[in-house]
């Protein structure tokens, strides 16, 4: 009765023990993964909070330096509480960006400048004046598209403004252009009527020419290129007068035409051809230029009317775009598949395997049975978030599985009627591998696990020490077990991470029970009880394994919506 009663208090102190530690799991969880020891509290307001959740990330550099603890409204903005670390230092002007790490994602994240080093330290202040005033919002997809409709908007009233220009009969364009020939042509008439005057004043310019000889002859050279770039420019605005008549239809002698005798493109004038007569190249080439101009402004008009089309389809919901913005279902169920889609790429994108092989070398079980007694771990960890793991094991362990079975033999006597019933129960030792599935949540320092621990159920719990680099672990498996008096099997162990991807590890086995030898059912002995170990293993990250399960995802995800298509 007295081992019962021993067993049954011992497990009523583990029960307590771990309700008291998952309390104490489940207040830390509460006020977030930076406690106040460890970090200083910070507010700031935004106008606008979309994609801010409590727990968003706050870093710098991609880096994370905190985390958002509550987010509440202060009149007509948002307040944001904010943990950062004690060994990140904030100053008085840092500034806050909200950035959207995808167009489609809808989770945003907080980027901070730390600010000028001659400022001082928000730390320092006290906590209500801890505030950030430097606030930078990203702008969201909302007040993108709309910025856009109204830049589509003007664009249509713009291009509506030039096309009413270029065709109406009294437009700006067509008055410049006309105004611009009866200019030309006043120029023509003057310089025809004015021959004699023009030739005295050239004959002024070359005497005055010749004393500007006399004067500076080294500047002749440059005087005479001059005279030649004027020459070219009244033969280059002849050709404009002459392409200027062509685009406005106007024909050589009708009325508005040039018809002074001598000017360039007039009849009779040198080189012009007479009325209804071929054209000259250069008015060739004029119309042929005038031909292209209106052709352009065709080709303008047809796609001003195409996208005045365009956009009324798109109002009344005919097109493809149209219904995304005007079907409020349908762009509920599309932010519904982004925000599905967004989802499992980021948990993709955070997801780390950590593969382990490591040995313990259990030192009581090699010296009773004479051979060596290493148990063997071989474990893939999946992290999802560093927080949060899920861990699978094989392992390997020399003292084997015991099982008990209970078997009920009834047996009767030749020629009587009385049964007799008895109850056997037969111990079976097994040498066979065994296997561990435990899901792992972490806060601050404490891990808690739980879960199958080499094929029986049990807990755990871990502690980190010296920036991770030391961690004690305690777990507890296998409650129900063969023998009088035996209590669960429990294990201590320390592990030391001694380089990179190495680790020392020691500790004992079955701490709860004393050594002690058993027999099972074939005459084999196995050992129970408390056994000290010492031994090592590796582990490190194989990103190329993880790269190679996000192709293949995103293949299954491309299969599927290929044949639902087909469908």
């Amino acid at each position: 009765m007295k081992p019962a009663l021993n067993k049954a208090v011992a497990v009523g102190v583990l029960v307590a023990i771990a309700g008291a530690a998952f309390l104490f799991a489940f207040t830390f969880f509460k006020k977030g993964g930076y406690s106040s020891g460890d970090s200083y509290l910070v507010r700031a307001h935004f106008s606008d909070a979309t994609g801010l959740t409590w727990k968003s990330r706050v870093q710098i550099a991609g880096i994370q330096i905190g985390e958002v603890t509550k987010i509440s409204l202060d009149r007509a903005k948002a307040l944001l509480e904010i943990r950062i670390k004690k060994d990140v230092q904030l100053h008085t002007d840092a500034c806050l960006f909200k950035a959207f790490p995808s167009a489609l994602l809808p989770d945003a994240l907080l980027e901070v400048v730390p600010g000028s080093e001659d400022k001082p330290l928000l730390s320092s202040l006290p906590e209500s004046e801890r505030e950030i005033t430097c606030v930078r919002e990203a702008t969201s997809v909302q007040q993108l598209l709309d910025s856009m409709a109204k830049i589509a908007n003007d664009v249509q009233i713009v291009t509506g403004d030039l096309a009413a220009t270029v065709k109406g009969d009294q437009g700006s364009l067509r008055e410049i252009i006309e105004n611009l020939a009866r200019i030309t042509r006043q120029v023509e008439t003057v310089v025809s009527q004015n021959g004699q005057t023009l030739t005295d004043i050239l004959a002024n310019t070359r005497e005055f020419t010749g004393d500007l000889r006399d004067i500076s002859g080294r500047d002749k050279e440059r005087i005479h290129s001059i005279i030649r770039n004027v020459d070219e420019l009244t033969a280059q605005l002849r050709t404009v007068a002459a392409s200027a008549q062509t685009i406005l239809g106007v024909e050589p002698g009708a009325p508005g035409a040039t018809g002074v005798p001598g000017a360039s493109g007039a009849p009779g004038a040198p080189g012009a051809p007479a009325a209804g007569g071929p054209l000259s190249p250069a008015q060739a080439e004029a119309r042929a230029q005038a031909k292209g101009v209106q052709q352009a402004v065709a080709r303008l008009n047809d796609s001003l009317a195409k996208l005045d089309d365009m956009l009324g389809k798109v109002n009344e919901g005919k097109s493809v775009a149209g219904k995304l913005l005007v079907d409020e279902r349908l762009g509920r169920k599309l932010g519904n598949a982004i925000e599905g889609v967004s989802d499992y790429v980021d948990r993709l994108q955070k997801l780390q395997i950590e593969l382990n092989l490591r040995s313990e070398w259990l030192l009581n079980q090699s010296i009773e049975e004479g051979r060596p007694g290493a148990k063997i771990y071989v474990g893939a960890k999946l992290l999802p978030r560093p927080d949060k793991f899920y861990l699978l094991e094989v392992v390997s362990d020399p003292r084997g599985v015991d099982t008990l079975t209970t078997e009920t033999i009834t047996t009767r006597q030749p020629g009587s009627t009385t049964e007799t019933t008895t109850v056997v129960n037969r111990t079976l030792h097994e040498d066979r591998y065994t296997f561990s599935a435990q899901i792992g949540k972490r806060y601050g320092a404490m891990t808690f696990r739980a879960g199958l621990i080499e094929s029986s159920g049990g807990v755990g719990t871990d502690l980190h020490l010296l920036d991770d680099a030391l961690q004690l672990s305690v777990s507890m498996y296998q409650f129900t077990r063969v023998g009088q008096n035996v209590y669960p099997r429990a294990k201590v162990w320390l592990n030391y991470n001694l380089l990179q991807h190495f680790f020392l590890t020691t500790g004992v086995d079955d701490f709860l029970n004393r050594w002690q030898s058993l027999s099972s059912v074939g005459g084999r002995k196995f050992n129970i009880g408390t056994d000290v170990f010492f031994g090592a293993g590796i582990f490190f990250t194989d990103d190329d394994l993880k790269t190679l399960l996000i192709s293949g995802s995103g293949s299954a995800v491309g299969n599927v919506t290929s044949s639902s298509g087909a469908k």
